[in-house]
């Protein structure tokens, strides 16, 4: 017989908060249409973070794998990167980036907010990223 299993959806607290990244995911990405958009759109990378201030509180971010700029606007994985590394990344290191798996138990700030979607429903995102030093990138 199959079991069945209830998981209660946690609402990241809203607020500036310090995390450390636990793991980063490589998943298909749902949005991407093969007929409209480049290969490298395929994938999305799941950053999971958890709130060092709340144990067991994780909150996940959802990036292109991406360390560019387009119309001078940072890529959110570049952010990401640059916060969690507490430095701005040269375009040579931006080309020479091996992967995450470096960067995971390092921390940095979130600015996570609280958005109302049509139906009602509150999701947590986060769109600023700081790093234990205080810069923004």
């Amino acid at each position: 017989m199959a079991k069945l299993i209830y998981k209660k959806r946690v609402l990241p607290e809203a607020g500036r908060w310090l995390c450390t990244l636990m793991k980063v995911e490589e998943t298909a990405n749902k949005f991407y249409d093969p007929n409209a958009d480049k290969l490298d759109k395929s994938l999305s990378l799941g950053w999971v973070f958890t709130y060092d201030q709340k144990s067991g509180t994780e909150i996940r971010i959802w990036t292109s794998p991406s360390l560019g700029i387009f119309k001078g606007k940072k890529s959110k994985a570049l952010q990401v990167v640059e916060s969690l590394l507490d430095k701005e990344l040269t375009d040579q290191e931006k080309e020479s980036f091996e992967g995450t798996d470096s960067l995971v138990g390092k921390k940095c700030y979130l600015e996570v907010k609280h958005v109302t979607r049509p139906d009602g429903s509150v999701y947590a995102r986060s769109e600023e990223f700081e790093s234990v030093s205080g810069k923004r990138f």
